[in-house]
């Protein structure tokens, strides 16, 4: 380990309190996602981005600061590199899930509470703890007057929570790029180097609308012909077929799909929402839904579809849009009248990354755990996250963050020891990554 990276180490040892304090008043805030709320107005996502922005300025950093809808504010710090080396991103989200039922919480949501090492509270480990672990990074590095080659950039963001339409899908579409990137969400300080794709799906079956006072002629179709009543198609058991034959789709890829870093059967095809009616209207819903008099002509399921990290958007689509077609061949009725697909629905669209465990910027964290005597894990990341947005940008991100729990539930905590560990990590890789100028 050479001096300059003993001393930033040694600087942040003596910042520990300073880091908690961070963590703890940017928890505070209560900035749930307003997508969220009742009254969106009442969040305190522009209000803690205040009290960053005001931190940032004092390290000289250049800030850009916008609003990609009213009163949620994105930022992006700059410290300018000497020329030389490698760019790197941090990027990290501050606006939060709702507590839910408070009455399930030991502590106060917002009161940032330390309890046997670990700091409670709404946002803490997700993820307001890793954004305060690279902004402490890069005060450690700053204030030692160390000069990086390559340029550093900080993503501080909201809109995660909801699927990153106003925050890190902005910054890139402004143009901010960087050669690697570190998503500094949760990972008990493994490095989360793959995370498969995710689409959300919609698939609409059609019927014929009839009474269902004449049901009984459709299954016992001798007892009285009458083609002017009989003729209905209950669109609902068409669905409840197309998702039984979906669920052994997803059986089969999970047999025969496989990633080293993913956890068998993450290629899943799940039925979120199932809703069946009559009449579709302009929203893509059934009209009528509360009639069970009707044989309804409408059901809508839609799918969460998650699919490989190695795999591309394009190729799964077509795969399963061929079992569609597959499907609707082996009915009299859905031959002629095939259900229709809807991909990113909501506009829910994560693209999958794989990024290889030789990768330089795996070996940086690699060879910072080594000189830190911390074992090196490699894992995939389960769900999605804005990491996703980077590789879609063709950037090279990996997903890095502190330890702690309770992430969307109840008495959410980051452990302490890990959030100062993570910190330390974060600035070994920016002095390996982004090279130091002499």
């Amino acid at each position: 380990m050479d001096r300059i990276e003993a001393g930033v180490y040694r600087r942040l040892d003596a910042m520990r309190d300073d880091i908690i304090k961070l963590t703890g008043e940017m928890v505070a805030f209560k900035s749930v996602n307003p997508r969220f709320m009742a009254d969106p107005e009442s969040s305190q996502e522009s209000d803690v981005q205040d009290y960053i922005e005001s931190r940032l300025k004092a390290l000289g950093l250049d800030i850009s600061r916008w609003e990609a809808e009213a009163r949620r504010p994105n930022l992006v710090a700059l410290r300018h590199g000497r020329g030389g080396g490698r760019s790197l991103a941090f990027n990290g989200h501050i606006d939060v899930v709702p507590i839910g039922d408070r009455e399930g919480w030991d502590y106060d949501p917002w009161g940032s509470e330390i309890v046997d090492g670990k700091l409670y509270g709404r946002g803490s480990v997700d993820m307001k703890a890793g954004v305060a672990a690279f902004i402490a990074a890069s005060e450690a590095i700053i204030n030692a007057g160390v000069e990086l080659k390559g340029d550093l950039q900080l993503h501080i963001v909201v809109d995660e929570e909801a699927g990153g339409f106003a925050g890190t899908r902005d910054v890139i579409k402004r143009g901010y790029r960087a050669d690697g990137v570190i998503v500094a969400e949760p990972t008990s300080g493994f490095i989360d180097a793959a995370e498969g794709g995710l689409s959300w799906l919609r698939v609409t079956i059609r019927g014929r609308a009839a009474h269902a006072g004449w049901r009984f002629a459709q299954i016992y179709p001798q007892a009285e012909p009458d083609a002017e009543n009989a003729g209905g198609i209950n669109a609902i058991e068409k669905g409840v077929k197309f998702v039984a034959a979906a669920r052994e789709l997803e059986r089969e890829w999970a047999r025969s799909r496989h990633h080293p870093l993913m956890p068998p059967g993450i290629t899943t095809i799940n039925p979120g929402v199932m809703v069946g009616g009559v009449g579709l209207g302009e929203d893509g819903l059934p009209q009528i839904t509360s009639n069970p008099a009707m044989i309804p002509d409408v059901c809508v399921i839609d799918f969460d579809f998650k699919y490989l990290p190695t795999e591309s958007f394009e190729e799964v689509r077509d795969e399963f849009e061929a079992f569609v077609a597959a499907f609707a061949r082996a009915d009299p009725w859905l031959r002629d009248h095939p259900p229709t697909l809807q991909w990113h629905l909501s506009n829910i669209d994560f693209p999958p990354f794989s990024t290889p465990p030789d990768h330089p910027l795996i070996e940086a964290v690699r060879e910072t755990h080594r000189q830190l005597g911390i074992k090196t894990v490699l894992t995939g990341k389960r769900a999605v996250t804005d990491a996703a947005f980077y590789a879609g940008a063709n950037m090279t991100p990996i997903i890095l963050g502190p330890a702690g729990a309770g992430l969307h539930g109840d008495n959410e905590y980051v452990e302490l020891d890990s959030l100062i560990e993570v910190a330390k990590v974060f600035a070994g890789v920016i002095l390996r990554w982004c090279g130091v100028a002499t």
